[in-house]
């Protein structure tokens, strides 16, 4: 039995009012007749449906049957009213001491905890449990305020290590758990108060709470060490202290909780120490303005002590002067009775810091009916930092979405069930989507569905384009690349998201193929022009020993004879194969270019009158050259000869006859030149058919030499080889476009060149003649056996001593026995090659003249880059006539220097 406290400690009736009243949960006390005592604002605030009608004396069942008929009570819906009612009174006048909760017509449930007092009447608690107790308490400053906020408790709070060990238990957590006062904290383990049903979910909750997840509020039924039983509501968070991992539960006996008792043992030390330890800024005013409360969280929010603030305005300290008149006139308007507009919400507004800051914050204003005059409480929240957040949001979605917009790429963004989230505007564009199809919420497996019933995957029905796709989901990641049903080519990209989600990105890649294809092209015609230099090569050495032999037969024969004729058909053989290495030279670029800055419409328009008549009445020529100059670095002779084979090739495209344009101009300013080709000024000769054009498969292979379309005996092969040879090595480029029935489109870009300035030509030099040449003593170098025998006996027969050589060593060996007045060797010969072996030997012998012959003409192969100038080559084949006399003339202009 309780001892009564004596007279001097009892509190009196006001004060006990006062600390009804500040009770958060809603309490109201009921006569022994069942009759309303008394209700708190709290009370009549949870239902205001009722709340005009709880004054003294009303009678509970008015109550229950007053909003009963005003639909606030959903339990009673679809039932008997007099049955409802009857066991609602019946469990009001027996309460069984567990809590009870119900439904209220605004979706707020509401706990219900009902007690009979010892003298008469019904203590009735009730609690708003829609929403549950959000935020943390704070330790306070020091261990003996913490023990007594902790020990005055009347919920049991615990703090044990990672392995459950006690650590510390209030006298409330003693009190519930059975544990002695002067028991050891540290002897105690938290799984030593669960049962054996509920073990394995306590050791899953440790883990989990260790492991840094927060516990709230969760119902477990627990076995005191006294050998109760009871059921407990409790929670628990992680923290660091005195480094190392513990956690701190906060738990209650609900198994036979009274909230009449649990609320009156509430006293000014608990309202203060909420006060103290809340996050929000708690300001209460009177009807006035003047501060009667200004907890820790508003001194350091607006920098201003407790105690310098009470008792002054608040609109002074803390309003910024823009809101104070709009302040002061509500504050006025509550003063008289007039509706406040403020009261009961949540609204953002600014306020003043000591500093003259401005800082936003989220404002609540509540009615706090205490004593004589109005009472009011302010909740103020900084939310400068969730501002800084939303801006931040803000900005960074807005970069997003103008990325997402202007990027070139498509892009999709899919959750984990396959919904589309995102997708920017580039994707429809790059599928030809209806527009708005591409909305959130749009199931992939539709998109693909829609794609391929617009033919978007060609060769494959709806079920199997389906079925890939699926594939493509199993796996993940996906990289492919098709070509759309338009032509354009597209890249593909399908990969998953951390967290669930995919990503897929489109790319038109259509450009790009066709740069990869003409580099493909390039690299495939530089091999073949490679290969065709040295066929040429090696071609002419034979041409030279068959050409040689078959002069030096002819000069044995008379002219009658039937073998003269032989011979000059086996001559005429050789031109003709001479003429054909030409061919492959030119499109190997290693002919020799006789290239000077010209006006190529002078060129174009001096061969108008040669092609009219070669091309027949059936084709219209059409020529468009511009007046000015067009001034390009060409062989005038190879132009010709690459603008007539064009032609020709047109002729044959229109075996019924058509249009051909030739047409030539300057590239326009800014305009980007092929693949291969650096930024400048180019000129753009362009020839132009309407005859049976070409299939995409042939356009690859068309610059080949020797490939040809033609029948048998009506083409080489060469002629589009040979223009692709003379624009390479004009250093241009060469662009078709053909499409079968419309006709095909040359296009020849070449860099255009300064004018050529105008100077007198200098008059060449009279050349000595070879006849009757003065004997000399010759050294020739070559690595053809055949040919090196062939032009030794050609100079051997007009009067010099020569001396052989199969290769540059063997020729420095042979120049060492002294004598020789010229050397006669090969550009390209194995171990020493030719150029070397001239500088060598001029080192030795200045006096010596060389003169180079080759089957590789030009000065632009890479075995004669360093060739110097001045020195004669002769170029293979090589006709007896033709290498006596330059002999001759070497040795006739080294006498006369």
């Amino acid at each position: 039995m309780l001892t009564p406290l004596p007279p001097e400690t009892r509190l009196d009736l006001d004060s006990l009012t006062t600390a009804f009243d500040m009770l958060t949960d809603g309490v109201a006390l009921f006569d022994a007749q069942e009759r309303l005592v008394v209700a708190n604002p709290a009370f009549k605030a949870l239902f205001p449906v009722t709340a005009a009608r709880m004054v003294a004396g009303t009678p509970f069942e008015d109550l229950l049957r007053h909003g009963i008929a005003a639909g606030d009570n959903l339990h009673a819906q679809g039932r008997d009213l007099e049955e409802y009612v009857a066991e609602r009174m019946w469990a009001f006048r027996n309460p069984a001491g567990q809590p009870g909760e119900f439904l209220l017509s605004d979706g707020r449930w509401i706990r219900v905890h009902d007690r009979r007092l010892p003298q008469g009447g019904t203590l009735c608690v009730r609690t708003d449990i829609t929403e549950l107790k959000r935020g943390e308490q704070q330790l306070r400053d020091s261990e003996q305020r913490y023990r007594q906020l902790v020990d005055l408790s009347p919920d049991g709070i615990a703090v044990h290590d990672a392995a459950g060990r006690g650590r510390f238990i209030n006298r409330a957590g003693r009190l519930i758990l059975g544990i002695g006062a002067d028991a050891d904290a540290a002897g105690f383990h938290i799984l030593d108060v669960v049962t054996e049903e509920t073990r394995p979910l306590a050791e899953m909750l440790l883990r989990r709470v260790v492991g840094g997840e927060p516990l709230n509020q969760m119902r477990m039924d627990l076995r005191c060490i006294d050998g109760r039983d009871i059921t407990a509501e409790l929670s628990a968070v992680p923290f660091q202290g005195g480094g190392e991992r513990l956690v701190m539960c906060l738990f209650r006996d609900v198994t036979h909780e009274a909230a009449s008792s649990l609320r009156l043992r509430e006293s000014e030390a608990r309202a203060r120490s909420i006060l103290d330890t809340a996050l929000d800024c708690i300001v209460s005013i009177d009807e006035d303005g003047h501060i009667l409360e200004f907890n820790p969280a508003a001194e350091r929010t607006f920098g201003w002590q407790r105690a310098e603030a009470l008792g002054r305005r608040m609109s002074d300290m803390i309003v910024p002067p823009i809101h104070r008149e709009g302040h002061d006139h509500g504050l006025t308007r509550l003063k008289t009775g007039g509706g406040g507009t403020m009261l009961g919400r949540r609204v953002e507004t600014e306020a003043l810091r000591r500093d003259g800051t401005i800082i936003p914050i989220e404002l609540a204003i509540t009615a706090v009916p205490l004593g004589p005059g109005k009472r009011y409480t302010a909740y103020l929240r900084d939310i400068t930092d969730r501002r800084q957040a939303e801006r931040e949001i803000w900005e960074k979605t807005r970069i997003l979405d103008s990325m997402m917009d202007n990027v070139g790429i498509g892009i999709e963004v899919y959750d984990a069930d396959g919904h589309l989230l995102v997708a920017n505007r580039m994707v429809s564009e790059l599928l030809d989507i209806p527009p708005g199809f591409m909305a959130p919420g749009l199931k992939d497996r539709d998109l693909v569905l829609l794609l391929a019933r617009q033919g978007e995957y060609p060769g494959e029905t709806v079920e199997e384009s389906l079925a890939d796709y699926d594939r493509i989901r199993r796996d993940g990641i996906h990289f492919g690349e098709r070509q759309r049903p338009n032509g354009t080519w597209l890249q593909v990209r399908h990969f998953p998201m951390p967290g669930g989600g995919f990503v897929v990105l489109f790319t038109d890649v259509t450009e790009q193929k066709k740069l990869e294809s003409q580099l493909l092209q390039a690299q495939k015609m530089e091999a073949l022009g490679q290969l065709a230099g040295g066929i040429a090569h090696d071609f002419n050495n034979i041409l030279s020993v068959i050409g040689g032999y078959a002069s030096m037969a002819k000069q044995g024969v008379p002219k009658e004879a039937a073998q003269a004729g032989y011979l000059a058909k086996i001559g005429q053989g050789v031109d003709r194969a001479a003429a054909l290495t030409r061919e492959l030279l030119t499109f190997s670029r290693q002919k020799v270019a006789r290239t000077e800055v010209i006006d190529l419409g002078s060129v174009l328009r001096g061969q108008e009158f040669l092609l009219k008549p070669l091309l027949g009445a059936t084709i219209d020529l059409s020529l468009a050259v511009p007046d000015e100059p067009v001034w390009v670095a060409i062989d005038p002779d190879m132009a010709a000869q690459a603008l007539l084979n064009l032609a020709i090739n047109a002729r044959d495209a229109m075996p019924g006859g058509g249009p051909l344009s030739v047409r030539l101009g300057s590239a326009a300013e800014g305009a980007i030149p092929p693949v291969g080709l650096a930024p400048g000024h180019y000129a753009i000769l362009s020839v132009t058919d309407r005859g049976t054009g070409m299939p995409p498969d042939l356009l690859d292979r068309i610059f080949d030499p020797f490939f040809t379309t033609k029948p048998p005996g009506q083409g080489t092969g060469l002629g589009l080889a040979m223009v692709y040879g003379t624009v390479k090595q004009a250093g241009g480029a060469i662009l078709v476009d053909s499409q079968p029935g419309r006709g095909t489109c040359f296009s020849l870009w070449l860099p255009l060149s300064p004018a050529p300035a105008m100077a007198a030509t200098p008059a060449a030099p009279a050349r000595a003649s070879s006849t009757g040449a003065k004997p000399a003593t010759i050294l020739v170098a070559e690595d053809e056996p055949e040919l090196l025998t062939l032009v030794s006996g050609f100079l051997e027969q007009d009067g010099h001593a020569v001396r052989r050589a199969a290769d540059g060593v063997e020729a420095l060996e042979r120049f060492e026995e002294g004598g020789v007045d010229l050397l006669l060797t090969d550009l390209v010969m194995p171990s020493l090659g030719g150029v070397r072996l001239a500088h060598l030997v001029t080192e030795l012998d200045p006096s010596v003249v060389v003169l180079f012959m080759t089957g590789y003409p030009g000065r632009g192969h890479v075995e004669v880059e360093d060739l110097p100038a001045g020195i004669p080559v002769l170029y293979k084949p090589i006709e007896p006539e033709t290498l006596c006399r330059a002999v001759a003339d070497a040795l006739a202009n080294r006498r006369q220097s």
